[in-house]
């Protein structure tokens, strides 16, 4: 359960102590000495926070951009729930990754081949199908708004799985 919280507490505790050593404390400390320095300390604080998002961002762009040749359609860091590996999320117009910031990127997910998705809460399950079976893939992400509805747009409606349809035909 530990590994499942890292996702966001990661990325606001890098926040809060930048800002709280370098906007706060450094901000009063250096204008003592002179307003530059007063300065330097906020732009450093503005960039340990939200600098770094950024370029980690642009490199999973990089990443997808030579893996499908398609331009990202929206990104969101996620977790993979089977080895718990932290990366990204990304949807383009054919095809859903996911893009460990610092590893190969080895979960390219046709749209063709998703047969069911299920969203709950912020855990994201995909099902699709592969030459010689069925795979499933569970994510907790940041966000499931926007995921939510570019899967429906792209894939349509889920399928259930073949026993939730016999239940329902029994009843």
């Amino acid at each position: 359960m530990v590994g499942r919280t890292r996702l966001i507490s990661d990325k606001y505790f890098r926040y809060i102590v930048s800002w709280l050593i370098f906007g706060v404390l450094g901000g009063t400390l250096f204008w003592q000495i002179g307003w530059m320095y007063t300065i330097a300390s906020v732009a450093i604080a503005f960039m340990l926070s939200f600098g770094i998002d950024m370029i980690a961002r642009m490199i999973v762009g990089f990443k997808v951009r030579s893996i499908v040749n398609e331009k990202p359609l929206l990104t969101v860091e996620a977790i993979r729930l089977r080895m718990e590996k932290k990366g990204f999320l990304v949807v383009t117009n054919r095809f859903i990754l996911f893009v460990p910031l610092f590893r190969k990127i080895k979960t390219v997910i046709d749209t063709n081949q998703i047969v069911r998705y299920e969203v709950d809460r912020l855990q994201v399950t995909i099902t699709a199908r592969l030459p010689n079976r069925y795979r499933t893939f569970s994510y907790n992400v940041t966000s499931t708004k926007a995921i939510l509805s570019l899967l429906q747009e792209m894939t349509g409606e889920s399928l259930p799985y073949k026993y939730e349809k016999m239940e329902k035909d029994t009843m």
